[in-house]
């Protein structure tokens, strides 16, 4: 019978799939399970008449469901295996992915935050799509039909559960948990505990069985290592048991409380099993399997490749239950804590802590087997060690939310005394290598090198590590046995040092972090103690990065959290835009009101804090350097080589081995070397940089004296040859006649001495081009007639073809070299040999370009006229041999050949301009970068350069009279003198004035009304001086306004985005209510909501999503879409998966793509900045200095802003100015109505002319009598009646005396004092604040608000409070932690913090208390 497969049409149906399957599937930008699975979620088409009398019929996706939900429920004694469900489990489990292939990438880079957060998003509706239709009951029915029996469905099963639990969704957390709570299912629990029983663990018996079975060659064929891995009977089923455990994690991931309760009691069923106790009673299993493989290996030298391989799959599920039980306790869940700890827990602990001490001291030593190198040993070794990391992070969870002297802290130091010597032994693994790299890097351990290579013996190593004193001489020996040697016992220190630093240092830290968690616990443990001394260099190694607050939990109770701060960001900490902004908060914060606006306040100065350190760390050059210093170390050894290489063995000559040192002492001076010198200057100490001052200054010395007697001797053996030296006559002694007569000429040959007429020549060339073109068409190389055949002269060839056995003349005696016979075609047999075998190729390869024949070696002509001669026939050849073409090919071929040359030609044009481009933006980036770090030495050199300029300005001197040709040097306007103009800086001199630039050619009136400034000055320095600070100045204020732009307005822009986004979020600014009309900070920012490119620089780009998702349902939807400018058809996730189009990359859209409006509102922002204002002026200021030099005395007001103390005094000024300002308009008020009473009735009391011919009446008019006792009456002391006349003996004296004296007592004893007092009053006022903050900071804490006379009962107490409890530099580092960590990595109160803090709820700080005032009892 025929098999079904063979008949045509099932054979063209499988040939149709196969091509369906790769031509289109597989060619799919988005995975094909999810296009799949949202196709079936879709409902069919359906009739109008239907739609209107039935219901909504599910879709297909949902009806699989159900259908594989029924075949669960039914009762059956075994679950049948069904492909269609696997089938349709492994889809529907692949349509909720995530990237997993680009998890590895993202340690080395980082996944940007919005990136983050769309793929959360994308997952959430992929696994939203299942779970709502009921998927995540049809996994739990799945598992409870197994009835604990694994296989391939069970297997789906989890997968897929996995796969919808994935990031740990609450929505199918409690639907599974309100399933399990309603349908009281106790099958579930059963099967997962039947299943935990059946996963397997390392077998010793079957593996030695499965060894000795090879060994007696009972395997089949197939039982090869390949096969062997697949097929392998020790723990096949080791991803099987990882799935369980991972899926039983992420029922209970981000800490669901509820379900970690359930999974230990099963409150309501008649049978509860208690999940926890299983997963520790396999844990335990796994242990012993572990540890009885390990006493197989411990008698052996090196593991082999089938036990790595075993203990690799132990140690990765081992890894999973770790991390299963740490989700089953954080949070933290008392009750599974307690479960825990009264389980046979602690066995497996120590268990695995004896393993860990022996397999790390194992497999960290080579054999010598291994000595070419065992990535395998070193990489199980890091499984090891990452095995230890995840279960010390299970002891940390376990001491989660516990008191002093708790009962799981006493039973941990119980733990660990119990296994001491194997805690002994990590403790000196990781003692050893934490500190081999500083000790590796001391200039003590490098004076033992000696190899160029930074090679170190294996003796000089161990002198060196005995000359440190820190290692004893069995450790010495431990770290030579862990070291690779070559061949002559030599040891790469560096190499050696980082391959056990990073997971040590990785390791070490929580270790660091687990014994101080207990040493507060457990504050006075005798037994403890002795573990802290042995770790005491471990915990002093981590100290300055581990980090510690105090928060309130959520039991309100005080806990403490560790974390890590990595020295980059301390060191940010210590930048000085940093210290400035939190100079600046302290400032403005400590004398606020309560301590929840107070903690409001220091939330957002850590966020703005973070987002600065994050601009230093783009603009911090260290990684840059150091990538950079790779290179150039790499390109100098390059070129160092390529130098070597391509050197002459000997020198041409003289004179270009002079030009090379010229250009190589040019070379010196090229930017690379200058910035390469210029970081070794850096690095360099005091020491350093004093040894190299002394050795320059006596390189310089001795290189004076070497060149000056160099100078000398050449100068006497000069005049000693000429005047005593016989050299020419004992040479011309010397001289035989066969050296003369062999450097004669050849007679019959002159034409190569160039003895030949013109005519001559010429018809040479063209008898010579006749051969060519007969050799040509006799399928001969010309070359090989005269040039290679014949010493490959092309004026000799025409004679030598003529008679090729003539004899040679004088010239060829000295010549051995035998010579072939010619043949009938005219060239030797061995040369003629070689031009066919080089046409065959031709034709054969006829596409193929040759670029260059290899020439042949020529005679030797005239070999005693030297190498010069033999060189130049030599490059004669070449020449010859690059003027003959091969026969032309056809012209199709050439164009062929033209367009495949032009294309390389174009594609390398685009690529070099590409790379200058990309290298152009390189430099430009980092020149910005470099603005941005020196911000504030510019600003300092900037005072500098005004300081000098003012003291410049100081000799400038004012004449009536232009100043003579010889003195006048020019000054700002620098006019010149023969044109008519004065100096440049002329202003006029008398009340009319006269222009600046003093024109001479007016009539003489005009020119004694002229005033001329210029410098008086003897040396003529001072004015190009002057110029040349000006041009520097200005240049200095623009770098500063383009530092300032990188540094500070990326900040001032977040700021604002974060004031917006928050007032939307939370206040509904703009949707409950609108901003106030004069509040034009409001308005302006209405321009940006719906900018497409907003928020940029805030962290959350997706604020406008959650201000829609909260507000949309109550204001509408489509109204706050349009008010914010969103697409409500780009929030479609499913609508994402279409096929999107290339991007246009042309001009016009680049243009139209660019956000005009956030534009228009970021230079707003800018624009409305003081700082951005104050250095706009400073930087005005600076180029109004060009046309008068005088305006350069404006920048010295730039010390008051620099100074702390000066800007006290300046802001004095300015604190009260509402109330200054209101104060001088009373005066200008007061002042006016005495003008008013003065205009009526005294103004014959204003007379200021001597004269009385000519009275000089300063209040005739309103307008001058005003100004008159504005300006006068005002600064005088005894008000205005000590500047108007006396009024004795007139008829008005009584009514003066009361003028003057009450314009004395209102204007001058009440308004200016009250002026002066309003300046005062806000100094001292400033001055007591600044006083207040000090002491407030030295004497009070900022957190919990505890004054020091609590903590002072002890030595240091409020120091150390202040700096380990409650740092404030530690809350914003633990902030950022927060921020940068995913948010299924967090610990219990690490989640209770990130959930406070997104809610703005500052609970979580201890106000008023702290841990030491909580425990006192316990602590004392």
């Amino acid at each position: 019978m025929t098999p079904l497969y063979n008949l045509p049409r099932h054979r063209a149906c499988n040939m149709f799939l196969e091509s369906y399957k790769y031509s289109w599937i597989f060619s799919e930008e988005h995975p094909f399970e999810d296009r799949m699975i949202d196709d079936l979620s879709k409902p069919g088409p359906q009739e109008e008449e239907e739609e209107e009398e039935q219901e909504k019929k599910p879709d297909p996706l949902h009806q699989l469901i159900l259908h594989f939900s029924r075949t669960a429920l039914t009762e059956k004694s075994k679950l049948d295996e069904d492909y269609l469900y696997m089938a349709y489990a492994d889809i529907m489990a692949k349509s909720c992915h995530i990237n997993e292939g680009e998890e590895g990438d993202g340690e080395e880079e980082e996944v940007p935050f919005e990136e983050k957060e769309m793929e959360k998003q994308k997952l959430l509706y992929q696994q939203s799509r299942l779970h709502n239709r009921g998927a995540a009951e049809m996994v739990l029915q799945m598992i409870s039909a197994c009835k604990g029996e694994p296989g391939a469905m069970v297997s789906s099963t989890l997968k897929l559960g996995i796969s919808i639990l994935n990031g740990g969704n609450e929505d199918v957390q409690q639907k599974m948990l309100d399933y399990l709570k309603e349908k009281r299912e106790v099958g579930f629990f059963q099967s997962v505990q039947a299943l935990m029983q059946t996963c397997s663990v390392l077998d010793l018996n079957a593996f030695e069985r499965q060894n000795k079975a090879e060994g007696l060659g009972m395997v089949t064929e197939d039982g090869t290592i390949i096969s062997r891995e697949n097929g392998e009977k020790v723990m096949a089923d080791d991803l099987f048991t990882q799935d369980l455990f991972r899926f039983l994690q992420l029922l209970c991931e981000g800490h669901n409380n509820d379900f970690q309760n359930y999974l230990r009691t099963q409150t309501g069923n008649t049978t509860t099993i208690n999940i926890i106790i299983c997963t520790v009673d396999y844990l335990l299993r796994l242990q012993e399997s572990i540890s009885d493989f390990y006493w197989y290996y411990s008698g052996k030298d090196v593991i082999d490749d089938q036990g790595k391989r075993n203990f690799s799959k132990a140690m990765s599920v081992a890894k999973q239950v770790f991390n299963s039980l740490t989700e089953y306790i954080q949070g933290p869940c008392t009750g599974n804590q307690q479960s825990l700890a009264h389980s046979r827990l602690w066995d497996a602990v120590i268990g695995f802590l004896h393993v860990f001490a022996h397999m790390m001291m194992k497999l960290a030593q080579t054999t010598p087997e291994l000595r070419n190198g065992d990535s395998s040993q070193i990489a199980l070794l890091k499984e090891l060690l990452d095995l230890q990391k995840d279960m010390v992070v299970m002891l940390l969870s376990l001491l989660e939310g516990n008191v002093v002297h708790g009962t799981i802290a006493r039973q941990m130091v119980d733990m660990l005394v119990e296994s001491s010597s194997n805690v002994e032994m990590i403790l000196k693994f990781f003692d050893m290598f934490l500190k081999l790299k500083d000790i590796v890097a001391s200039d003590a351990f490098r004076d033992y090198i000696t190899d160029p290579r930074g090679l170190i013996s294996k003796k000089d190593f161990q002198k060196a590590m005995d000359s440190q004193k820190q290692y004893t001489p069995s450790e010495i020996q431990f770290l030579l046995s862990c070291s690779e040697a070559d061949e002559n016992e030599m040891i790469d220190y560096e190499e050696f040092a980082n391959r056990f630093q990073e997971p040590a240092k990785d390791i070490g830290f929580n270790i660091a972090v687990l014994l101080t968690n207990l040493s507060e616990h457990m504050p006075h443990d005798v037994r403890l103690k002795t573990f802290l001394e042995l770790a005491e260099c471990i915990l002093n190694y981590f100290n300055p990065y581990l980090g510690r607050i105090e928060i309130m939990g959520a039991s309100k109770r005080i806990e403490r959290i560790y974390f890590e701060i990595s020295e980059t960001n301390k060191t940010q900490w210590e930048m000085p835009q940093v210290k400035e902004s939190k100079r600046q908060f302290i400032f403005d914060v400590v004398n606020e009101g309560g301590e929840s606006e107070k903690m409001e306040l220091f939330i957002n100065f850590c966020e703005d804090t973070i987002f600065e350190m994050q601009i230093a760390s783009q603009i911090s050059e260290e990684e840059g350097e150091a990538q950079e210093e790779v290179e150039e170390e790499a390109e100098s050894t390059e070129s160092g080589e390529a130098e070597s290489a391509s050197a002459p063995s000997e020198a041409s000559s003289v004179f270009s081995d002079f030009l090379e040192s010229i250009l190589n002492f040019f070379r010196m001076f090229t930017y690379r070397n200058i910035r390469r010198q210029f970081r070794k200057v850096k690095k360099m100490t005091v020491k350093d940089m004093a040894v190299g001052v002394a050795t320059f200054l006596y390189t310089i010395l001795m290189g004076i004296l070497v060149f000056f007697y160099s100078v000398l001797k050449c100068f006497f053996l000069l005049i000693w040859n000429t005047l005593f030296g016989g050299g020419l006559v004992e040479e011309a002694k010397k001289l035989t006649m066969t050296e003369l007569l062999a450097s004669m000429p050849d007679p019959t040959q002159d034409e190569v001495h160039g003895d030949v007429a013109p005519s001559d020549e010429d018809e040479q060339v063209t008898e010579e081009g006749e051969e060519i073109n007969i050799a040509e068409s006799g399928k001969e190389d010309a070359s090989g007639e005269g040039g290679e055949g014949f010493g490959g002269d092309p004026k000799k060839e025409h004679f030598r073809s003529m008679a090729s056995d003539a004899p040679g003349g004088l010239g060829d005696m000295g010549d051995t070299t035998p010579v072939e016979p010619p043949t009938p075609e005219g060239t030797p047999i061995l040369k003629r040999k070689l031009v066919e075998e080089e046409a065959r190729e031709e034709e054969l390869y006829p596409e193929l370009e040759k670029i260059e024949e290899p020439p042949a070696e020529p005679e030797k002509a005239d070999a005693e006229n030297g190498e010069k001669a033999a060189k130049e026939e030599e490059e004669k050849k070449e020449k010859e041999h690059k003027e003959e073409e091969p026969p032309s090919p056809p012209p199709a071929q050439e164009e062929k050949k033209k367009k495949m040359a032009q294309r390389p030609e174009k594609k390398e044009e685009e690529q070099g301009v590409s790379e200058f481009w990309n290298e152009m933006e390189i430099q430009r980036v980092k020149f910005l970068n470099y603005l941005s770090r020196n911000f504030y030495n510019l600003r300092f050199l900037a005072l500098f350069l005004a300081f000098a300029i003012n003291f410049i300005l100081l000799f400038y001197k004012v004449s009536d009279t232009p100043p003579g040709e010889e003195e006048f040097e020019g000054s700002g306007l620098e006019g010149d003198l023969d044109a008519g103009s004065g100096a440049g800086s002329g202003f006029g001199g008398d009340d009319n004035g006269g222009n600046g630039d003093g024109n001479g050619n007016g009539d003489e009136d005009e020119e004694d009304s002229v005033v001329y400034f210029f410098l008086e000055e003897s040396t003529g320095y001072m004015q190009p001086a002057l110029q040349f600070l000006s041009i520097v100045h200005t240049l200095v204020a623009f770098l500063c306004i383009i530092g300032y732009n990188c540094l500070k307005v990326p900040l001032v822009i977040f700021k604002r985005e974060k004031e917006l986004a928050r007032t939307l979020e939370f206040s509904g600014l703009y949707i409950t209510e609108q901003p106030e009309d004069d509040d034009i900070k409001g308005q302006w920012d209405r321009l940006v909501l719906n900018a497409p490119s907003f928020p940029s620089n805030y962290w959350d780009k997706f604020i406008k999503r959650k201000v829609l998702d909260k507000y949309g349902d109550i204001y509408g939807r489509e109204r706050i879409a349009e008010l914010l400018g969103i697409d409500l058809a780009s929030l479609e996730i499913s609508g994402q998966n279409e096929k999107k189009s290339e991007p246009d990359t042309s001009f016009l859209t680049w243009i139209s793509s660019i956000d005009i409006k956030y534009k228009i509102w970021k230079l707003g922002v800018i624009f409305t900045d003081n700082s951005f204002l104050y250095l706009f002026w400073y930087m005005v200021m600076s180029a109004l200095g060009h046309y008068n030099n005088f305006f350069f005395a404006c920048h010295l007001l730039d010390i008051a802003m620099g100074v702390k103390t000066l800007r006290t005094i300046l802001s004095s000024v300015t604190h009260n100015g509402k109330q200054l300002m209101m104060t001088v308009g009373l005066l200008a008020v007061v002042v006016y109505l005495y003008t008013v009473v003065a205009f009526n009735f005294f103004r014959k009391f204003y007379n200021k002319s001597e004269d009385e011919d000519e009275p000089d009446m300063k209040c005739d008019d309103m307008m001058t009598c005003y100004l008159f006792h504005m300006y006068v009456g005002v600064r005088a002391g005894g008000g205005i009646g000590d500047e108007i006349e006396d009024p004795a003996g007139d008829e008005y004296e009584l009514y003066r005396v009361i003028f003057d004296i009450t314009f004395f007592f209102f204007v001058i004893v009440i308004l200016l004092a009250i002026i002066q007092g309003l300046i005062i009053d806000a100094f001292g006022e400033l001055r007591d604040q600044q006083e207040q903050v000090k002491e407030d900071m030295e004497t009070k804490c900022f957190i919990c608000g505890l004054g020091s006379d609590y903590f002072d009962t002890t030595p240091h107490g409020f120091e150390t409070h202040t700096l380990e409890e409650h740092n404030l530099a530690n809350y914003m580092f633990f902030l950022m932690y927060l921020i940068n960590k995913d948010e299924t990595e967090h610990t219990g109160q690490e989640s209770y913090v990130w959930k406070m803090y997104q809610e703005r709820c500052w609970d979580f700080f201890p106000a008023g208390d702290c841990f030491r005032k909580q425990y006192e009892d316990q602590l004392s």
